[in-house]
């Protein structure tokens, strides 16, 4: 593990300016060079704030007081003409929702095209190069048809993947994945964490991977950080807070995981008894 984190968050508050009510409180956390972190969490606990927070998209009702240091830099000292060369290119973000991250009156090889032209000094022939390059190791079949397509013609699972080989092409220092599995169906869910295993290990990547879902993580995380209520309640090694849970609401997920785990295997055993 290298000595000095590539993101260190500091006494970080998110405030609704409505209320002044926190809802991200104080949080601080180092963030090492490619590692995998996934932060955990049940739904309101803070962890997409957090995300839009570092890539600085918080909504103009929210507030964020604190610091956020990126390779030691200051991410709030940014210009936003500095925030469109760091957002994407250094730091990528891969949303929940696909569809949300596409012009529906642009093709996806237009919009793809435009972003590596806005971050690299590239030829057409260049960009088209990396695109096919990144659309292979993401495993998407038919590419010269996707890329005429508009985004409403593609399902979730190929609009994930196709995000994910954008952030592949970008070659981003941090990768952040807000929830990117969870409106996908079992079988794509685990063709996309394979996705991201890959780039990781091939980019040298860091990822941080946000879910709700302990047992989705086990693969991919090196640390993982449990949030509750706007704050880090446990942050640990994955197999120190696998093993050996200290917080009563982590050993709360996992117990609850183990549960239907246990569930899962007792229906399929009996389906396969009655076949």
């Amino acid at each position: 593990m290298s000595d000095n984190p590539i993101l260190n968050i500091v006494d970080l508050s998110v405030i609704d300016t409505l209320n002044q009510h926190p809802l991200i409180n104080h949080l601080s956390m180092a963030i090492y060079p490619h590692r995998s972190l996934a932060i955990v969490g049940e739904s309101g606990s803070g962890k997409s704030l957090l995300a839009k927070a570092i890539v600085g998209l918080l909504p103009s009702s929210l507030s964020a007081q604190g610091d956020i240091f990126f390779h030691d830099k200051r991410l709030s000292d940014l210009s936003a003409k500095q925030w469109q060369q760091m957002r994407g290119r250094k730091i990528s973000l891969v949303v929940q929702n696909a569809m949300s991250a596409f012009d529906p009156l642009m093709t996806i090889g237009h919009q793809f095209d435009e972003t590596l032209n806005t971050h690299f000094s590239l030829s057409v022939v260049q960009r088209q190069q990396r695109i096919m390059a990144s659309l292979d190791k993401v495993k998407l079949l038919q590419v010269h048809n996707l890329l005429n397509s508009y985004p409403h013609q593609l399902s979730g699972g190929q609009l994930q993947r196709v995000m994910i080989a954008i952030a592949l092409a970008l070659e981003p220092d941090i990768i952040i994945a807000d929830e990117p599995t969870t409106a996908l169906d079992a079988i794509t869910q685990f063709e996309v964490m394979q996705a991201f295993t890959a780039l990781i290990d091939e980019n040298k990547a860091t990822l941080i991977f946000i879910t709700h879902d302990l047992g989705l993580v086990k693969g991919i995380a090196d640390d993982i950080a449990v949030m509750k209520n706007g704050e880090i309640i446990e942050f640990n090694n994955k197999a120190a807070l696998l093993s050996a849970p200290k917080h009563p609401y982590t050993q709360f997920l996992l117990a609850t995981r183990q549960k239907l785990t246990e569930r899962f295997d007792k229906i399929r055993g009996n389906h396969v008894i009655k076949c």
